[in-house]
C-alpha cells in the first residue's frame, strides 16, 4: 500500500507470508506469493523501521516477476496526530517462461498458433531486470475514544524505469496509490473499520472500498483477540464493478490469519462463472518490550 506502512504497529517486529491464486477456471492461474517483514529501531527515542518484502508472480504461466524490495521508513508522534513517511528501493526481474508464440506464428490453415514457426522477432529478450523506487507518506489521528482515522500516499515507479523486452525505449509511469480507513469502536464488542483505495497509472485505474467487522473476544473493544468478516467491492473509475470479495479471518494476541475470495461479476464471468480468486494470508507481529510507563516506588506508611 505504502512504504510509510513500514513497522506502523505496536510492536518490536513482524513477518508475513502471503498467496493468491486467480482464474484457476479460465486458464493457467495467475498466482502470486510474498514473504517479508519489517522491524522497529529507537534512535534517541525517534522510531525508525527497517523492512523487506520479497515477490514471486506468475502471470497465465508463462510470465515471471521476481521483486527484492527493501524499506525505510520514520514515524514521528505530536500530541494524537502520527505521521509516517517512507521510502523502497528495490530490484524487478523478469522472465518468459514457457512455450510462448507470437502474431507471426499463426497457422492460417489449421487457424491456431503453431510454436514451430519462425516468429520474426530479432530484438526479443527473454529476460529483464531494473532498479523501482517508491515513496510514501502516512497520517493517523485519533479524533475521539472511539473514533481514529489513518490515511496514506505513495508513488511507485517514481524513477520511471525501463521495461521491455524488446529494442523499444518503454518505461513504467508513475502509479499513485491513495488510501483511507475509520477504525469505530462502536460497541463494547463490536469494532467497525470502513475503508477505500484508489489507485492509477497511465489509462488504468482501481477502486477497491468496503469494510472488516471485528468481533471482540477480548474486554470491551480490544480487537487484539478478535474474529472478522468483511465485505469489498472492486472496480475501476470507468467501468463497471469487476468483483466482490468476503474476508474471514482472526487476531489472537500476536497472530493475524486471514482468508479471501473473489467473485468475478465482470463480462469474464461466462467463462470464470462467477469464480475469481483465492487469498491466505498470515501475520505474526512481536511483541513489544520498549518501555511505555514509568513506575516509581514508593514506601506506605
Amino acid at each position: 500500500m505504502s512504504p510509510s506502512n513500514t513497522g506502523n504497529y505496536d510492536g518490536d517486529f513482524r513477518i508475513m507470508g502471503n498467496f493468491r491464486s486467480q482464474w484457476k477456471e479460465v486458464a493457467k492461474p495467475y498466482t502470486t506469493e510474498s514473504v517479508g517483514g519489517d522491524k522497529n529501531f529507537y534512535v534517541r527515542n525517534e522510531k525508525i523501521s527497517a523492512g523487506l518484502l520479497i515477490i514471486n508472480d506468475k502471470s497465465g504461466g508463462n510470465l515471471q516477476v521476481n521483486k527484492i524490495q527493501a524499506s525505510l521508513a520514520y514515524h514521528k508522534t505530536l500530541g494524537k496526530n502520527t505521521f509516517h513517511i517512507g521510502v523502497q528501493p528495490g530490484l524487478t526481474m523478469k522472465s518468459i517462461i514457457g512455450n510462448e508464440t507470437f502474431p507471426d506464428q499463426f497457422d492460417w490453415g489449421t487457424g491456431q498458433f503453431n510454436g514451430s514457426l519462425p516468429n520474426n522477432e530479432t530484438n526479443l529478450s527473454y529476460r529483464l531486470h531494473y532498479f523501482d523506487l517508491n515513496w510514501g507518506a502516512g497520517y493517523d489521528r485519533k479524533l475521539t475514544n472511539k473514533v481514529e482515522i489513518f490515511t496514506s500516499f505513495a508513488m511507485f515507479h517514481i524513477n520511471a524505469p525501463k521495461e521491455t523486452f524488446l529494442s523499444n525505449s518503454n518505461t513504467l509511469t508513475a502509479r499513485n496509490v491513495l488510501s483511507l480507513g475509520v477504525t469505530w469502536y462502536a460497541l463494547p464488542k463490536i469494532t467497525v473499520q470502513p475503508s477505500l483505495c484508489m489507485m492509477g497509472t497511465d489509462k488504468a485505474s482501481e477502486f477497491l472500498f468496503g469494510s472488516r467487522f471485528f468481533y471482540s473476544l477480548d474486554k470491551d473493544y480490544s480487537i487484539k483477540k478478535a474474529v472478522f468478516v468483511g465485505v469489498y467491492g472492486r472496480k475501476g473509475f470507468a467501468n463497471l464493478t469487476d468483483a466482490f470479495f468476503a474476508v474471514i479471518g482472526a487476531n489472537y494476541k500476536n497472530y493475524y490469519a486471514g482468508v479471501s475470495y473473489d467473485f468475478n461479476i465482470s463480462q469474464l464471468k461466462t467463462a470464470s462463472d462467477y469464480r475469481g480468486a483465492f487469498e491466505v494470508s498470515f501475520i505474526y507481529t512481536g511483541m513489544s518490550t520498549r518501555l511505555t510507563k514509568t513506575q516509581i516506588p514508593c514506601d506506605r506508611y
